[in-house]
């Protein structure tokens, strides 16, 4: 009886030892197969695993702790991974993947600004950068007109029934020219019962995606911040830095020049759609910036009413610029207010430079003339050069905070005026040609956002050396308008690109001397 016995359990053993090896080779080749050979293998190992010989059983409990031992020891001797990790992860093993949870989506979007689009996506979103797409998954079909129709404004060129829509991610809404070159991504309603979104290869689930392109006018320092950083600032700041850029035609030389910025709106390595073939996945994304005005924000349509105010703070913090108000004369008489007089090295420069700082210095300021670096990366430069610029960035940026007043012609050059200190007084100097206008809204309004002074002076005919190109009875000092309306480029080839200015100093000292009393 007892011989019986034994060949029993000899026989269970055996069985069991030959369930286990098959559930070994099953593992191994689970690890360099897929697809249906996976899902086939998994089969298998779903058979064996309700084979008898699994069964609890004090036979089986006996000897399965050994088996499996030494089956953990072998696995890892052959492929580096023992069995007990395996275990832990039988999804991975077995190729049941849980199905995903798909939350009801929230899509707020606004069409309606002339500067650019935008939405807000929440949701299971999956962003595919080869193909330039934002899928938006759902758990049963729907249209646009059943998401945007409550939740945004002046999306009347998208159909109600339409499943996607066109965006284009750059804050120049208005400029067909521009426009033109920035990528269109389309914004896709996918739904998992009837349409087959791509899989994710990297899933980000507590950080949200901002997308947008670095095209455009990137390298035109005005356009920098205009176009790009101040958009971002309002569209992410309230973030915290914990949000993703996920950029369309991405300037890498651009995001070295800006790192200082970049990196105080987010902590995340940027993703590059164009060059990064895998699938993103995001619970929530905004596509498009936000953008209100030149070169400003409106604190009543931002996210947590950020203003211009909180954007210089923010740039004195990445910078760490130590000046957070200008001199105020009637307090301070150790030393005189300093006037930085920012020059050109192309058209629109100052001819009587020498002049003007000797007027400056007459009137009571501390002069310095500077054409501050601030320049874009130039073609053959290399990835070296990314951090010199980084570097001219910090420096321009300490130089400009140092000064309590700028003097400046209508050009890019102005832009700096976001480093100089509160209370700080702003000359703008406009050029021959109905620029005054377009002068305010660019260099004139943003001032007042951050708490500085403003001063507009327009040169009359006189001062503009296009006196010494054209009669002065030609339409080009007589009636500017038709010209704008022909074109801007024939716009910028005259007023822009031809014209230098020689200041009338009993006409422009009195401008000086209110610059000195704004700051008292």
């Amino acid at each position: 009886m007892y011989y019986f016995k034994t060949q029993r359990r000899k026989r269970r053993r055996s069985s069991l030892l030959s369930e286990a090896v098959k559930v070994f080779v099953v593992d191994i080749s689970l690890l360099s197969i897929s697809g249906a050979e996976q899902a086939a293998a998994g089969r298998e190992m779903k058979a064996v695993s309700r084979s008898k010989s699994f069964k609890k059983g004090r036979g089986a409990s006996s000897c399965s702790l050994p088996l499996l031992l030494l089956i953990g020891a072998v696995q890892f001797f052959v492929i580096g991974k023992p069995f007990p990790s395996l275990l832990l992860d039988s999804r991975k093993v077995f190729n049941l993947t849980e199905e995903e949870f798909i939350p009801e989506p929230h899509v707020s979007c606004d069409f309606s600004g002339n500067r650019s689009d935008y939405c807000e996506l929440t949701g299971a979103i999956r962003i595919r950068g080869s193909t330039s797409e934002v899928f938006l998954v759902t758990p049963r079909r729907a249209t646009a007109g059943e998401f945007l129709g409550p939740n945004a404004t002046g999306w009347g060129m998208i159909a109600a029934n339409a499943t996607s829509w066109e965006m284009q991610p750059y804050t120049r809404k208005g400029e067909s020219r521009i426009m033109t070159g920035i990528t269109k991504l389309t914004v896709r309603l996918s739904s998992t019962a009837e349409d087959s979104p791509p899989a994710c290869d990297v899933m980000h689930d507590d950080v949200p995606a901002v997308v947008y392109s670095n095209g455009g006018y990137c390298g035109n320092y005005y356009h920098d911040f205009n176009d790009n950083i101040i958009p971002l600032f309002i569209t992410a700041r309230h973030l915290a830095g914990e949000a993703q850029l996920v950029v369309t035609q991405k300037q890498a030389w651009w995001f070295g020049k800006y790192a200082e910025i970049v990196s105080g709106l987010s902590k995340h390595e940027p993703v590059d759609m164009d060059a990064d073939a895998r699938v993103h996945c995001y619970r929530r994304a905004f596509v498009g910036l936000r953008s209100h005005k030149d070169l400003s924000i409106d604190p009543r349509r931002a996210p947590n009413n950020v203003s211009m105010v909180d954007f210089k703070r923010f740039l004195m913090w990445r910078y760490s610029l130590p000046r957070e108000h200008a001199i105020r004369t009637d307090d301070e008489h150790q030393r005189k207010p300093r006037l930085l007089i920012v020059t050109r090295r192309s058209r629109r420069r100052f001819v009587n430079l020498e002049e003007i700082v000797a007027a400056a210095e007459e009137v009571g300021f501390e002069v310095t003339a500077s054409d501050l670096i601030t320049s874009s990366k130039k073609k053959g430069e290399s990835s070296a050069d990314d951090s010199k610029m980084q570097a001219r960035m910090a420096e321009a940026s300490a130089t400009v905070n140092a000064y309590d007043a700028m003097l400046a012609v209508h050009g890019s050059g102005l832009t700096n005026l976001l480093f100089l200190p509160m209370n700080a007084v702003v000359v703008q100097v406009v050029p021959l040609g109905r620029m005054e206008g377009l002068a305010m809204d660019e260099y004139g309004v943003p001032p007042r956002d951050m708490n500085m002074r403003y001063i507009q002076y327009n040169i009359t005919a006189e001062e503009s050396t296009l006196s010494e190109m054209y009669p002065r009875g030609h339409p080009v000092f007589l009636d500017p308008g038709p010209i704008h309306k022909q074109s801007w480029s024939l716009v910028k080839d005259i007023y822009l690109g031809k014209q230098d200015v020689r200041l009338d100093l009993n006409r422009f000292r009195p401008v000086l001397q209110k610059a000195l009393d704004l700051l008292r």
